[in-house]
């Protein structure tokens, strides 16, 4: 059985990591993705529960499958 809060901070791991493997600012992935800054923030640090909407965002801006924000 997986605990929501870990999921949350692995998926914020995994944002972080794609933002700097791309050298990205947070203002620039908030740019990208038209989320703003301080929410993108919070996903990095596994603070929000995200709707499917903006998780196909996240995998959009960063051009990778959906799966792949949970590897």
């Amino acid at each position: 059985m997986q605990d929501a809060i870990a999921v949350r901070k692995r998926l914020g791991d995994r944002v972080r990591k794609l933002r700097k493997a791309r050298k990205w600012s947070q203002e620039e992935l908030a740019h990208q993705s038209g989320l703003a800054r301080s929410f993108t923030g919070a996903i990095e640090r596994g603070e929000k529960d995200l709707r499917l909407t903006t998780l196909v965002k996240l995998a959009n801006t960063f051009r990778v499958p959906l799966g792949e924000l949970f590897k």
